[in-house]
């Protein structure tokens, strides 16, 4: 199913979710005197799936500020890039856009914004957080516990070849302590 939005009861909306571009780039495709979405409103419509938030109301904005906190700590969330205010001036290196969060700023001032992403109760969606970050917890403590069990089997095998040439007399302690610290 296609993701659907709608920003035309964003207060200001024109301003709010629009951006028209005032330089032509062959970086990015954009065109002077061309509008597009705002690049933080375009992450407020994808965000509405991870989520589970599907508009963005007076009465749910502290709702939104804390699962995207949420979502950002646990990785499920990219911080949008936005522009910086520095204009390049030919410098291909010019660090003109970052990353950042989305504020409880920016969630003011989409209020009104809506799309069809599942709506998902508070108590739902931190069920599904939690169940995702214990099934990624799982996955990666099998993948470690067999990578550990390789790397146990190389330490150990050094070990035990070292304690048997010690043992019959190939080597000794003293021998072996000055090749680590030499």
């Amino acid at each position: 199913m296609p993701l659907n939005w709608f920003v035309g009861n964003i207060k200001d909306a024109d301003d709010v979710c629009w951006i028209t571009a005032t330089k032509s780039s062959v970086m990015d495709g954009r065109v002077r005197g061309e509008e597009y979405l705002n690049p933080l409103t375009n992450s407020f419509i994808w965000a509405t799936m991870t989520i589970g938030l599907n508009e963005i109301t007076e009465e749910n904005v502290d709702e939104w500020e804390k699962r995207l906190a949420l979502a950002y700590e646990i990785g499920w969330l990219s911080k949008p890039t936005v522009w910086n205010g520095i204009e390049p001036d030919g410098d291909k290196n010019a660090h003109c856009f970052e990353a950042r969060p989305l504020t409880r700023a920016d969630i003011v001032r989409h209020i009104g914004l809506s799309t069809n992403a599942t709506y998902e109760s508070p108590t739902a969606w931190r069920k599904r957080v939690i169940e995702r970050m214990t099934e990624e917890g799982l996955r990666e403590a099998k993948h470690d516990e067999k990578r550990n069990a390789e790397l146990d089997a190389i330490w150990m095998k050094e070990g035990n070849e070292l304690r048997d040439a010690i043992r019959s007399g190939k080597t000794t302690k003293e021998a072996e302590a000055k090749v680590v610290v030499a």
